[in-house]
């Protein structure tokens, strides 16, 4: 609903993006689009280009756009991947000098693939213009051909297409330009920079379809951020700690981002980290460190890098083309002439991996920590000036530059670090969890038989669901889980999910209860906190009765527990619950966790063959681990 006032507003107002006051000469020069746009033949500028970076093109623009490239080149390839909610199709434009377009091809040629994604949050725009120029330049007019000598380019044009279509001058008020822009999330109002991990959306499993089956060396994932007004126009954030595969860390942490800024630099640009907040004990700032539901983190799930490009709202839309396009040159330019150390440090991740023995921590979520290291934070000075409004002090930034001498910290303390289990069973009856496993590539053995045994698992108590939705699930925010052993009967079609693969620390991710995307945590489990008998107290008192006459054990906790906790000793109900749940009558998977660990795999899978889905949809055996 749109109330009237807000309509009489509109009508009155322009959309009044504030202009960034920290444009430096050479980002209103942006030379680097100048020439890109001065040296493109007729008919191959950009609506962008066109308009002088008044406008950003439509859609339908773009995947033309993206079409004639494909024609123009033989190096290039452009591909359907999937659909949108709305239907629309998603495009991955493929190009390589030895037209190497599917991923078992392009391995074979030893190359490191880059993934260039624009879009997933369709307003946050000049990554989407900037990729169609570059690709213009490798493809078309050839100056930056060379790059295919020593990469493999996979561009995304748009990742949300139904959010890049509904456009409108009033989308993004932070936003300085384009014209009008599209909207953060989908047409199911969903944030695709969450779901990497539930993959929820059908642009997420196409995605996902495209990603597990490429496995880029490195992903470049194009925003705009939001925020105060700095000097910088791009910040980054990469993952260089324990929550990525040691040398895939080292490769980003010593050879790729200090090239990365001293290039950026040298071109005129102010570029800086992504700062997130500050580090443990409030002793300094702390660069940008993501879970599996973003980007970055997903990719360092993977053992793959990626790098996070956050260009200022408030700069001028072409200053944020020319940064996309400047970070994007510059890091495949980097990636070239480290093509043979990444590709070799990428396949030792997986190595790594599927060499894990059980036992082994695995670090998947970590918090910022350390002593840091000297930082110039680029900032704006700004004044406090009371609102009456708000009834508070609003930031008023001023036109001078504020530099100022901060502790950094980009270390990492593990906050969850659980052992390698040999691997999980997951029961047949859990489809979904089975479902979302395959679409992450993760690999699995099914369970010809029925069998029979003793297994590791947890229960919960204490669990606290989030109060409202978030991206169209309710989290379990928190819980204790107890260890404890279980025989369970396993049908024949469940799952066996070796820790010992390429994929194992992903699939750890969504099997570990306490990871912070897990599938206990998006809520794939709600039902195993659901009571589902009751009973009547006339029936069960009696019952409770004679169970704490005969047990001098659980008539102390009890006891304790009324003299220590006045509302349950208020409640009745709450009485006779309490007893209930300690009794034969209770259910016993309630609360109970119905994937299981193992400390060995099973003894019918010795010989078993393990499976995952590889591109053009053959399945590849594997043989299982013991």
């Amino acid at each position: 609903m749109v109330w009237p006032w807000a309509l009489l507003l509109q009508a009155a107002l322009a959309p009044m993006p504030p202009a960034s006051l920290a444009e430096t000469e050479a980002m209103r020069e942006a030379r680097s689009v100048r020439e890109s746009a001065a040296g493109a033949p007729p008919g191959w500028l950009t609506q962008a280009e066109k308009t002088d970076f008044v406008e950003t093109g439509s859609y339908r623009e773009c995947v033309e756009f993206y079409q004639r490239l494909a024609a123009a080149s033989r190096f290039a390839r452009l591909e359907e991947i999937g659909r949108t909610s709305e239907g629309r199709p998603l495009y991955v434009l493929i190009a390589s000098r030895e037209r190497a377009f599917t991923p078992a091809a392009a391995r074979r040629t030893g190359k490191p693939a880059v993934l260039l994604q624009n879009g997933i949050h369709a307003g946050e725009n000049g990554g989407k213009d900037a990729a169609m120029m570059l690709l213009r330049d490798i493809l078309v007019t050839r100056r930056l051909e060379k790059l295919l000598d020593s990469v493999v380019v996979l561009s995304i044009p748009v990742f949300n297409p139904d959010g890049h279509e509904r456009t409108s001058p009033w989308n993004r008020i932070n936003e300085n330009g384009p014209r009008e822009m599209g909207f953060r999330v989908t047409a199911r109002r969903l944030n695709l920079n969450r779901d990497y991990v539930k993959a929820d959306t059908p642009e997420m499993r196409a995605w996902l379809r495209l990603y597990t089956q490429w496995l880029p060396d490195l992903l470049i994932d194009n925003h705009v951020t939001d925020g105060g007004d700095t000097q910088y126009d791009v910040t980054v954030a990469a993952h260089t700690e324990q929550d990525i595969a040691a040398p895939v860390g080292g490769w980003v942490k010593n050879q790729f981002l200090p090239e990365l800024f001293r290039r950026l630099e040298l071109s005129g640009h102010v570029p800086g980290f992504y700062i997130e907040g500050r580090a443990a004990g409030g002793k300094g700032l702390a660069v940008m460190t993501a879970t599996p539901r973003y980007s970055t983190g997903y990719a360092a799930a993977q053992n793959r890098a990626a790098l996070l490009v956050e260009t200022h709202s408030l700069k001028s839309f072409r200053t944020r083309v020319w940064s996309h396009y400047d970070i994007m040159r510059a890091a495949l330019e980097r990636v070239a002439e480290t093509a043979g150390e990444l590709f070799r440090a990428t396949r030792e991740a997986d190595r790594l991996q599927a060499a894990v023995t059980p036992g082994t921590p695995v670090f998947l979520e970590g918090t910022p920590a350390g002593e840091g290291e000297p930082y110039v934070l680029r900032g704006m000075k700004a004044e406090q000036v009371p609102s009456p409004v708000s009834g508070a002090a609003v930031a008023r930034y001023t036109k001078e530059r504020l530099d100022q001498n901060v502790t950094l910290v980009r270390t990492l303390a593990a906050r969850v670090a659980p052992p390698a289990p040999h691997g999980y069973i997951v029961p047949r009856e859990w489809s979904e969890i089975i479902e979302l496993l395959e679409r992450h590539g993760v690999e699995m053995v099914r369970l010809e038989k029925p069998m029979e045994g003793e297994f590791q698992t947890v229960r919960f108590s204490d669990v606290r669901f989030a109060p409202s939705p978030f991206e169209g699930r309710f989290r379990v925010m928190s819980f204790s889980a107890e260890p404890v052993t279980v025989r369970r009967g396993i049908a024949a079609g469940s799952v066996y999910v070796p820790a010992a693969q390429r994929a194992g620390k992903l699939a750890m991710h969504i099997l570990e209860p306490e990871a912070p995307d897990s599938a206990v945590r998006w809520g794939f489990f709600l039902p195993i906190f659901e009571q589902k008998e009751y009973f009547s107290e006339f029936v069960f008192e009696p019952f409770a009765r004679v169970m704490l006459e005969r047990n001098a054990q659980l008539r102390a906790e009890f006891e304790k527990k009324l003299s220590t906790d006045a509302a349950f000793a208020g409640n009745p109900r709450a009485r006779l619950l309490w007893l209930y749940q300690r009794s034969p009558y209770a259910e016993p998977d309630k609360d109970l966790y119905p994937v299981l660990r193992c400390g060995r795999a099973p003894e019918q899978l010795a010989g078993a063959k393990a499976s995952r889905a590889e591109p053009g949809g053959q399945v590849t055996p594997r043989a299982a681990r013991r």
